[in-house]
């Protein structure tokens, strides 16, 4: 499990952390989705750990069987809750937030993100994952002139059924 290839690359503006249009690459290697009821959550980042304690992209896919009908389609992406398809960028590791500085959480507001295979197991057997996405504009949208990113990336890996984690012995 999170075992895949990708990449992410582009420009970090996060004043609190003297990330002021900086570039940046996450260089993922650590690959994961879960699917549940029809819903799939897809993580890139560097590192197995924590989301609190890594750099990494999430996506969250409202609706597989869809996505998997217009496979090869541009996929708008937006803050909105009705969203397809949503995106996060985190810097968790570079940028750890603590009581004088804010987490980098900056939501996707533009671009588009493009599936070329997808894990939709209602309608398909296939356990690929791969997407392309290219100057997504991410903000905090409580400063999103002053905390933004730009970033380009794709991400391909097989989605592996594995044990439930357990966090505690």
């Amino acid at each position: 499990m999170g075992v895949g290839q990708g990449e992410a690359s582009g420009l970090v503006s996060a004043p609190d952390c003297d990330l002021l249009g900086e570039a940046i690459d996450l260089r993922p290697d650590f690959f994961v989705a879960d699917e549940f009821e029809g819903h799939l959550e897809i993580r890139m980042q560097r590192g197995g750990d924590y989301e609190y304690l890594s750099d990494g992209i999430s996506i969250f896919v409202a609706d597989v069987a869809q996505e998997h009908e217009r496979l090869g389609t541009p996929v708008p992406l937006s803050a909105e809750a009705g969203a397809p398809v949503r995106m996060n960028l985190y810097l968790n590791e570079r940028c750890p937030p603590d009581r004088h500085r804010p987490p980098v959480n900056y939501v996707a507001v533009s671009g588009n993100i493009v599936f070329t295979a997808i894990y939709a197991p209602e309608v398909d057997d296939n356990l690929l994952i791969a997407a392309s996405f290219d100057s997504v504009r991410f903000v905090d949208p409580s400063r999103p002139a002053e905390r933004f990113a730009i970033v380009s990336g794709a991400l391909s890996f097989l989605y592996n059924r594995g044990r439930p984690a357990q966090r505690f012995p």
